[in-house]
């Protein structure tokens, strides 16, 4: 199971940082947005530094601008952990041509199966089709799912646009197994009431004097 954290609000990221469920970050303009970060190298390069001191093994950061190809030689060039996000369409097909780093490299906005053959095509290391989104587009966006499934063998399935818990745990058990968690999902995932209420038995016993047990050295009547 590969989880990423999809966000770039770093308080989150310290937050989860020692569960170490986490195989990295994923952040696009619209994170940042949302975060109060302005889309930029520079901004890109100090949530490296972040990302990377909290001990995330990588971080990936989306083209941006009218030079995509220049954009993404910066956003190579920040550091090694670095996976640079391209938009699946023929200028971002031609980009990730370009670049000659397919492990480098996930293909976004992914809606359609022939967007994941592009992808087999470049060899890219990660595709991230859009669930909910599409979901919301088509009534057979869960057939599209699966087709695209079958598709993927050389690229990994990033699976973003989640917008429950049950979205995950259903795509999980039909076999998808590297998604893309915004903060609500991924804080809470993991958690259980019952779990919850079994640890604090085990506690509170723990913190209790044992009563002492007598036997009957009688046995039978």
């Amino acid at each position: 199971m590969n989880l990423f954290l999809d966000t770039a609000n770093t308080e989150c990221w310290a937050a989860l940082a020692k569960t170490g469920l986490f195989t990295g970050i994923t952040t696009n303009p619209l994170l940042l947005e949302r975060s109060g970060l302005n889309t930029s190298i520079e901004t890109y390069h100090e949530l490296y530094t972040k990302a990377l001191d909290l001990g995330y093994p990588s971080i990936q950061f989306q083209v941006f601008g009218s030079d995509w190809l220049q954009c993404a030689q910066a956003i190579q060039a920040i550091g090694p952990e670095v996976v640079i996000k391209i938009p699946a369409n023929e200028t971002g097909f031609s980009v990730a041509a370009q670049l000659e780093l397919p492990k480098r490299i996930t293909l976004t906005a992914v809606y359609s199966e022939g967007q994941v053959m592009a992808a087999e095509a470049l060899g890219v290391a990660y595709t991230a089709p859009y669930y909910a989104r599409l979901k919301d587009a088509v009534d057979n966006a869960d057939a599209l799912f699966d087709r695209m499934q079958d598709i993927a063998f050389e690229t990994e399935l990033l699976v973003a646009s989640l917008r429950s818990v049950d979205q995950l745990f259903d795509l999980a058990s039909r076999g998808f197994f590297t998604f893309a968690l915004p903060q609500p999902i991924a804080t809470e995932f993991f958690k259980s009431s019952l779990a919850d209420q079994a640890i604090s038995a085990f506690e509170e016993a723990a913190q209790r004097e044992p009563k002492i047990v007598t036997t009957s050295s009688r046995v039978g009547g």
